[in-house]
């Protein structure tokens, strides 16, 4: 009981600060992409916050197997790196026991897994969906970007500012409107951002500034001084939104039979049957030589993670493009890596070396000793 908890805290204590480098290797990957996306006036930065919170939540569905795979290889091959796994040995403790104690700690590991993949992780790809089509949804005044080129209406009205010293306030401001056969452009030092208090409606008004009517390359075109000049700037009205796939719920796609629903729920059991598999994996794949190192299996693992969340992913395609049936799925993928855990798990047992023994018995093959007597 002593030793199991032992190797429970121990794997528990690497899963915590495997888990810390990870997360924040995806949080900042994704910070900086998000920030990016800011930087070109595509979402705005109240917005960037609430993205980058679901995203992870999304993350963690993926982050979650990989930190426990490695947690259990990192902490076991400390012990056989340090020799303590063998003293645990003189004291009966093998790869069975071993075995046992990963057990409990992924099935402490696995609601927080079922969580993830069949409730959470929808749950926060629904919240993306309705974010981005509410962020579509808003004005383009409250958008603006200064220093930069500000596109709204799909290119027909491109607005830019120098500065904005306040949320309404703009300085040497210009706004073009493409009106298809003509186009119009308003220039001024300053423009405030008013709102109507009675319909709601948002207005960039140009104060003291000029307009400009006309087609390019034509001599063509009509010249108005304006002291005050109001344009109605509204968003887009939100559309329909379809829920695809990944953000439907767990109970929808099991009440759907459309390949494409079928491959993303066997995605997400996926997610949990991976999780166990690799955890089982790294108990054999964590032996090591004392003078190997601790972290002499860790390319090794990485591959092997690669390669099984690759499989995977080939593997639905194939089912939701109707290449195989439902009933192989991605099940053959866990089949595959499940054979070889069977494999190195045997061959540390030393089981193979019994049928090794007596099949040299029956070819009456002598070992050094029988030769020498």
């Amino acid at each position: 009981m002593i030793i199991r908890d032992y190797i429970i805290k121990e794997v528990l204590r690497t899963f915590s600060g495997v888990f810390v480098v990870l997360f924040l290797i995806i949080l900042s990957a994704q910070f900086l992409r998000s920030l990016s996306l800011v930087a070109e006036g595509k979402i705005a930065l109240d917005f960037l916050f609430m993205l980058i919170f679901f995203k992870n939540i999304e993350s963690l569905t993926l982050i979650v197997p990989l930190t426990l795979f490695l947690s259990i290889l990192l902490a076991l091959s400390r012990l056989y790196k340090d020799s303590e796994m063998i003293a645990l040995s003189a004291c009966g403790i093998g790869p069975n026991s071993l075995l046992q104690s990963i057990l409990i700690v992924i099935f402490s590991f696995l609601f927080l897994e079922i969580g993830l993949s069949m409730v959470l992780g929808p749950w926060a790809s629904t919240k993306i969906l309705y974010a981005e089509e509410s962020y579509k949804s808003q004005a383009e005044l409250e958008l603006i970007t200064p220093g930069q080129f500000n596109h709204a209406d799909n290119g027909q009205r491109i607005l830019f500012t120098e500065e904005m010293p306040e949320p309404t306030e703009l300085k040497n401001v210009f706004l073009h409107v493409d009106n298809g056969d003509s186009s119009s452009v308003l220039a001024s030092d300053n423009a405030n951002i008013v709102i109507d208090s009675k319909q709601g409606s948002r207005y960039l008004v140009f104060q003291n500034g000029n307009r400009y009517d006309g087609s390019a390359g034509s001599l063509d075109y009509r010249f108005i001084k304006f002291r005050d000049y109001g344009v109605l700037m509204e968003g887009k009205q939100p559309e329909k939104i379809v829920v695809g796939r990944k953000a439907m719920s767990t109970l929808e796609l099991l009440n759907d039979s459309a390949l494409s629903y079928k491959a993303e729920l066997q995605w997400r059991i996926s997610q949990i049957l991976m999780m166990i598999i690799l955890a089982i994996i790294a108990v054999p794949l964590s032996k090591t030589a004392p003078r190997q190192g601790r972290y002499g299996k860790m390319a090794l693992a990485i591959l092997l993670y690669i390669g099984y969340s690759n499989l995977l992913v080939l593997a639905m395609n194939w089912l939701r493009k109707g290449v195989i049936s439902p009933a192989i799925g991605m099940w053959w993928v866990h089949i595959l890596f499940l054979l070889l855990f069977i494999i190195l798990f045997v061959r540390q047992m030393g089981w193979l070396s019994i049928f090794k023994r007596n099949g040299r018995n029956l070819l009456h093959c002598p070992s050094e000793f029988d030769e020498i007597s």
